[in-house]
């Protein structure tokens, strides 16, 4: 993603127990369900305008392998639009397995921060089709599920990502995700100043979009509670993307 592309609104399709949900702060025990179709759900956001989607296997993180790729394959083969992909995904075989059921683009997390050798193999199987997801709790890389801290802080595991060539990154401030509190446009700029950052946790509405929008660096925003909750549109926020 270089920065002459257009910024990105990814709508979330957070999937637990084949139903999509959403979780606050990553929190299984503050989890909502919206629709027990993510399936049906992929076909709506992409009738409403999305350009890709943002899926999550919340089961896969928390097991530490892809759980629901049979559901995810479904989305991808009813959906035209590119899917954006994570959640467990921590061996080369759960990315070639993550490939073969359609993912676009693939997202890997935990793995990635801790196995260097694991990350630059992904690097080398996907290319631009890799993003590594850099979840930050009070600006220190959480993993596993965000249940535990690396000690790393965001902005040096950033620079060794973009070392690397690493093209893209997911970042996400924990403390906001699914909180509906406003992005974290500070330390999301750290990020991006350093490597192309997808925005994740925090968006409220088209505010937030366009904040995010100014920032160089940043590419795009997953968006999840907030369109949930019918506080804003797609339509709303995807306008706000192109200014």
């Amino acid at each position: 993603m270089g920065s002459s592309e257009p910024f990105v609104v990814f709508p979330a399709v957070d999937l637990r127990g084949g139903r999509c949900v959403r979780l606050k702060q990553g929190d299984f025990a503050r989890s909502r369900e919206y629709d027990a179709d993510p399936v049906r759900r992929a076909r709506e956001w992409e009738r409403q305008g999305a350009r890709a989607l943002h899926v999550v296997d919340l089961d896969g993180a928390r097991e530490g392998r892809p759980v629901q790729l049979d559901l995810i394959r479904r989305m991808a083969a009813a959906v035209e639009v590119p899917l954006q992909v994570g959640g467990g995904i921590r061996t080369p075989g759960d990315v070639r397995a993550a490939r073969e059921a359609g993912v676009s683009r693939v997202v890997v997390g935990t793995a990635a921060v801790a196995d260097r050798e694991f990350r630059l193999r992904a690097l080398e199987e996907l290319g631009g089709d890799l993003v590594v997801a850099v979840d930050a709790r009070e600006g220190v890389v959480a993993t596993h599920g965000w249940r535990e801290e690396s000690g790393v802080p965001v902005t040096e595991l950033a620079a060794e990502l973009a070392a690397e060539g690493v093209p893209a990154v997911l970042f996400t401030d924990i403390s906001r995700d699914g909180t509906g509190e406003g992005v974290a446009l500070e330390r999301t700029a750290e990020v991006a100043s350093i490597i192309p950052t997808i925005a994740s946790g925090g968006v409220r509405g088209v505010e937030d979009i366009r904040a995010l929008r100014r920032i160089p660096g940043v590419v795009g925003a997953v968006v999840g509670t907030a369109l949930y909750e019918g506080t804003v549109t797609l339509e709303e926020l995807l306008v706000a993307a192109v200014g």
